[in-house]
């Protein structure tokens, strides 16, 4: 291991959110914890909103070596840490707090990488994507695609103020780039002429509304990805899989989100090589 030798056993990271109990981040971190026979534990931490300043400071008397945020979280983290990292500087969220040697707090955004994690090697210059969205996932998803050389963004939401201000965060990222901002009504053109298709939305999760597009008419080479977890085979890519199109799910984003948040909690990289008793487990 490395830059945790020293911090009292057992090593001890977490989830903030509220609610956080269906979340199967605990699952992730507790799989490679005893794969790799590391005396730690990650452990789910219910946190109401407005109480995030409080949680930080049990968090570090505790001996944390860090928590992860999800909703509605990740804004206050953002304002909270007393450091960024580039990546949560440019997307303006955080979901990884750091506890440094020093007490203070780093926030880190590793959405972005595990995001971008089952797209590697994709070339998306000179081609549209469409982003579904417009909130805190959806930075990550978006920087992720400009990343991979996409100049062309669409991004669909229900309200334009939600939109702007999204883009207002993510202006230094997106320079260069033409964005289209369009409500839903707009929605299926744009998806009609993308490469990409991404869905940063609740739509489609279980007891939500699904999404409402028709993937029969999108081109043979689209790729659709569903960041939603619960379901992973959301109705959109079920769909999709039906007609023959390449489709990545939230349970690759989210394993890949944690790849990076364990190395800085517990200072050992994530093994690889159980990836698929790893998905069977999240699948059980």
């Amino acid at each position: 291991m490395t830059g945790r030798e020293d911090r009292p056993l057992p090593l001890l990271a977490g989830l903030i959110g509220w609610p956080v109990a269906q979340s199967k981040s605990q699952l992730i971190h507790e799989f490679w914890l005893r794969k790799l026979g590391i005396d730690g534990h990650y452990i789910r931490l219910p946190v109401r909103p407005g109480e995030v300043a409080r949680a930080f400071r049990g968090m570090v008397a505790l001996g944390f070596a860090g928590v992860q945020a999800t909703m509605p979280h990740k804004r206050a983290c953002y304002d909270l840490v007393d450091h960024h990292t580039p990546a949560a500087r440019a997307l303006r969220a955080v979901n990884t707090v750091i506890v440094e040697d020093d007490g203070s707090l780093t926030g880190e955004n590793t959405d972005l990488p595990g995001f971008v994690e089952p797209l590697v090697g994709l070339d998306l210059a000179g081609e549209q994507v469409t982003v579904l969205g417009a909130g805190g996932a959806a930075a990550a998803v978006i920087a992720g695609l400009v990343g991979l050389g996409a100049r062309r963004i669409a991004v669909v939401n229900r309200t334009a103020e939600g939109t702007v201000r999204l883009l207002d965060d993510l202006s230094e990222t997106l320079a260069g780039c033409e964005v289209v901002a369009a409500d839903w009504g707009e929605a299926q053109t744009l998806a009609e002429h993308s490469r990409v298709i991404a869905n940063a939305t609740s739509l489609g999760m279980a007891g939500m509304p699904p999404l409402p597009l028709d993937v029969a008419s999108l081109r043979d080479d689209t790729i659709v990805y569903d960041i939603i977890t619960h379901p992973h085979d959301t109705p959109l890519l079920r769909a999709a899989a039906a007609r023959g199109l390449r489709t990545h799910d939230g349970l690759e984003m989210l394993v890949g989100q944690a790849r990076e948040a364990f190395r800085r909690f517990y200072g050992a990289e994530a093994p690889r090589n159980a990836d698929h008793e790893l998905r069977a487990l999240l699948l059980a």
